[in-house]
């Protein structure tokens, strides 16, 4: 089945210069910490450490990108990056509602017990989110993503009577 609308994550410029910034420093702490053991023969294991959790934390953040696929009844959510490939998908007949922006300050009470995080740092539109019930004791859940307003029209269309305007 071909899907309704299909939306890529893009890289917006300005957060791409702030993350060669980022890449930059982690570099920086690399050769301080580089120069620490091999000039001075200190080997400082919590720096190297942080360093390489930083760094892991960059790539996490950085170097995936996803693919927003809306079927009829079905959200799928790609996540490709570094060889990798996954797919979420999202019953969207569970879906209890959807916002053109998330809040957390406003979904902080509600009752939902997971939050999955599928969106790329570097992607220039607002966060989103949909709640939707999951599992065999269909316990809340929440998707976290970006999407552009065109994307959101079109889940719209699908889901009129779930959408919050926030």
């Amino acid at each position: 089945m071909a899907p309704l609308y299909t939306e890529e994550s893009q890289v917006q410029s300005s957060r791409k210069v702030i993350s060669g910034a980022a890449l930059l420093l982690i570099a920086c702490m690399f050769v301080y910490e580089l120069y620490n053991f091999c000039g001075k023969g200190h080997f400082n294991l919590l720096g190297w450490g942080m360093n390489f959790c930083l760094l892991g934390l960059w790539i996490w953040r950085n170097c995936y990108g996803y693919t927003l696929l809306l079927y009829r009844g079905r959200l799928d959510v790609i996540t490709h990056g570094l060889g990798l490939r996954r797919t979420y998908s999202v019953d969207l007949t569970q879906t209890e509602s959807f916002t053109n922006r998330y809040v957390r300050s406003f979904f902080r009470r509600t009752k939902i017990s997971k939050y999955i995080h599928r969106y790329d740092s570097l992607d220039g539109h607002p966060q989103r989110l949909l709640v939707f019930r999951e599992g065999k004791k269909k316990h809340l859940a929440g998707l976290i993503f970006k999407a552009s307003d065109d994307f959101i029209r079109q889940l719209r269309r699908q889901l009129p009577d779930k959408y919050l305007e926030l």
